[in-house]
């Protein structure tokens, strides 16, 4: 890792800190959004990457994209080697270099909502906390643009909208479209002794929708989006926090947008391929729907910690199933951040996790692919990895690609890293402990496997911490196995490892506990070593880099 690269992110990093703890957050209206001139950066790969909440796709001509929180954005060619094209924008009243114009104003209509809550709750104007967040990029093939969805919040409340905003290219200029929805709002007409005050849901597009007929205050008003008394009811269980949005297709063609964050857990929303916006008719005539949020993807409580944020969901034709990864914990170096699975056989669930839980069970679900570690080939352990995407390329191969920290004494550095995944024998995604560097899995021997190995199991809780001196109680300790004609020896017993005939998965039975992986070479510190990944059916993940 090279010095300037982390003084430079380190600085970065820890003004987005600063400025969030939910991982979202805020944007601006009706002009243009681009990425500033002059940031362009060159790294050696992914390592140097510097994207907080990072959402991958593809453009039209092959080339891979990460968007991310600030307006922050890279680009590669082969998802090694990456190019910054933003180093993000922390100030929303910076100019966009090419327009002339400032991002607040031109994103005036998501921020106005956002605005409008920052002053009723006392902020000092020039500490507003408004900026772009949690970004994602998909190419919209009626439409036939580039489509832009972000997100705006309030620090620390669920006072937040999501919108779009377009672009022939996939680096911009994109512009404003429209916003799609809010939450944080009230049907209160007065609140700290302020009339018809700024977070009534009239602030909102609701009033629009209302005008265009498309719903009645009636109903608005006797929607339980509101507790007794009168507020956004966004407690464990409702509604969502608009925020993190993720937007996909379906086997069918059909647009999706999947979101939310804390709270309420997270939601799904049909989009009309069209116009990119929400499809109200279908939310209205669709069991489990409500008429503006959508349907509950995941419920979480408190107790577990299983907070749950950006969502991603993926369709894989290969296996069948939608794949959603979502992050537990926090984002801060000691809050544990870590990435779940679940897959469904339809876009919009049921999804459940490989031990059987439903995504909605209020207790801790998912299928947990990584949290915090360190091998002893590594310089710093990893910290709080997570808010994740998925890209399924045209090859079939699948990558997972998300931010992690490390336990540097600050942890405010953070960087993007592609992980290949590979289908288990039993339709799991599971993800390759070394970051991607070309390779290919292929079919294994039993001899293939001979070797003595490095081993971490990842639990399948959050670990967090408060206390930095305790951050070490967080991180997954390694063992040494050894793996011979077959079988897996670790801690003083012996497991059978059965591969699939001609294939590179395999099963392991390690008392009592199934796991299902797959097996590939990866590259460590510039050596060819084999890896193995595998799930469980107790939801944990099990590592092992060959020494």
């Amino acid at each position: 890792m090279k010095k300037a690269v982390k003084y430079f992110s380190l600085l970065l990093a820890f003004l987005f800190t600063a400025l969030c703890f939910t991982s979202c957050g805020a944007g601006s209206t009706e002009a243009v959004m681009m990425p500033l001139a002059g940031d362009a950066l060159q790294f050696d790969d992914s390592r140097g990457v510097s994207v907080h909440d990072p959402s991958i796709y593809k453009a039209k001509d092959g080339t891979y994209y990460i968007t991310g929180s600030h307006i922050a954005s890279a680009k590669s060619t082969d998802l090694i080697h990456w190019q910054t094209i933003s180093a993000g924008v922390f100030d929303s009243n910076r100019t966009l270099v090419a327009e002339g114009s400032t991002l607040r104003e031109s994103f005036q209509k998501a921020f106005a909502w956002c605005d409008g809550a920052q002053r009723l709750w006392g902020y000092e104007e020039d500490k507003w906390e408004t900026n772009v967040w949690a970004s994602d990029v998909i190419y919209n093939e009626a439409m036939g643009k580039y489509c832009y969805y972000a997100c705006a919040s309030v620090w620390g409340t669920t006072g937040s909208v999501i919108w779009l905003a377009v672009s022939d290219s996939p680096e911009g200029t994109f512009q404003f479209v429209d916003t799609l929805v809010y939450s944080g709002f009230s049907n209160r007409t007065t609140l700290f002794g302020k009339p018809k005050n700024q977070l009534y849901y009239s602030f909102t597009n609701i009033g629009d929708l209302i005008e265009a007929g498309v719903f009645t205050k009636e109903e608005v008003e006797a929607k339980d989006w509101f507790d007794k008394d009168g507020n956004y009811d966004c407690s464990y269980g409702k509604y969502p926090n608009a925020i993190d949005p993720a937007v996909f297709y379906d086997k069918d063609g059909n647009l999706w947008m999947a979101y939310g964050s804390y709270s309420g857990g997270i939601y799904i929303m049909p989009l009309i391929e069209e116009t990119g916006l929400p499809d109200y008719d279908a939310m209205r005539n669709a069991d489990g729907y409500d008429i503006y949020f959508g349907k509950q993807l995941s419920c979480t409580n408190e107790a577990t910690r299983g907070t749950g944020e950006g969502p991603f969901i993926v369709y894989d034709k290969q296996s069948g199933y939608y794949y959603m990864f979502l992050s537990y914990g926090g984002l801060g170096a000691l809050d544990g951040y870590n990435i779940r699975e679940y897959r469904s056989e339809n876009p919009d669930g049921p999804y459940l996790d490989l031990a059987g839980n439903d995504a909605k069970d209020m207790k801790n679900t998912g299928t947990k692919l990584i949290g915090n570690y360190q091998f002893s080939f590594d310089e710093q352990a990893v910290l709080s990895p997570g808010h994740s995407s998925c890209l399924i390329d045209d090859d079939g191969k699948i990558y997972q690609v998300y931010h992690q920290r490390y336990n540097d004494g600050e942890g405010a550095f953070h960087n993007v890293q592609v992980h290949q995944m590979l289908r288990t024998e039993n339709g799991w995604l599971t993800m390759l402990p070394l970051a991607f560097n070309g390779e290919t899995a292929s079919a294994v021997t039993s001899a293939d496997l001979n070797d003595e190995y490095e081993l971490v199991i990842f639990s399948a809780d959050t670990k967090s911490t408060d206390d930095r001196a305790k951050i070490g109680d967080t991180i997954e300790k390694t063992v040494t196995a050894v793996i011979q004609d077959g079988k897996l020896t670790v801690n003083g017993k012996t497991y059978p490892l059965s591969l699939t005939n001609g294939k590179y998965t395999f099963t392991l039975e390690m008392d009592g506990e199934v796991f299902y992986g797959a097996c590939c070479k990866g590259t460590k510190n510039g050596k060819t070593v084999m890896t193995l990944s595998a799930v469980s059916d107790r939801n944990r993940t099990l590592w092992a880099v060959g020494k």
